[in-house]
């Protein structure tokens, strides 16, 4: 396994831990995850709900792909992760979805995530050479026709 697939497998497998972690903790309403007004990330159970399902997609990714589609799949999740900061950001209720405002360290999480996701995601697919066409083709362009198959003799 090259080093690139490693530390796809690697991110994907933390994002998912964080992610799992942080939607129970946030059941338990602590100051670190909860509904409180100082709690450094402001979740309601909606949101903890939302953080179990990625976490789950995350170790999918991390422990059930291999090679090319699991850098697809982490790239896909940091494209997952930006649709999420932005809707987030332009909504911090997730118009009227979460009881709770989100706070600025959703945000910053929610953009890092997505971020080191897409990069990490290309960086993996870069080591993975092109898939070659599946037909050939002529000098103009054509495909070229399949070889008929020989005849048993009589």
């Amino acid at each position: 396994m090259n080093s690139n697939a490693n530390v796809a497998m690697g991110w994907s497998a933390l994002v998912g831990v964080v992610l799992v972690a942080a939607g129970l903790v946030g059941f338990l309403n602590t100051g670190l995850v909860g509904t409180a007004d100082n709690a450094l990330v402001r979740t309601d159970n909606v949101h903890n709900v939302v953080h179990l399902l990625t976490g789950a997609i995350a170790l999918f990714i991390a422990f059930g792909l291999k090679g090319e589609t699991q850098a697809n799949a982490v790239i896909g999740f940091g494209l997952l992760y930006t649709i999420i900061f932005i809707a987030v950001l332009v909504s911090p209720t997730l118009f009227g979805i979460f009881s709770v405002p989100s706070n600025a360290a959703v945000h910053v999480i929610h953009f890092a995530v997505a971020a080191v996701s897409v990069l990490v995601g290309w960086m993996a697919k870069a080591r993975f050479p092109p898939t070659p066409p599946t037909h050939q083709t002529t000098k103009n362009n054509h495909p070229t026709p399949p070889k008929p198959h020989p005849t048993p003799p009589p």
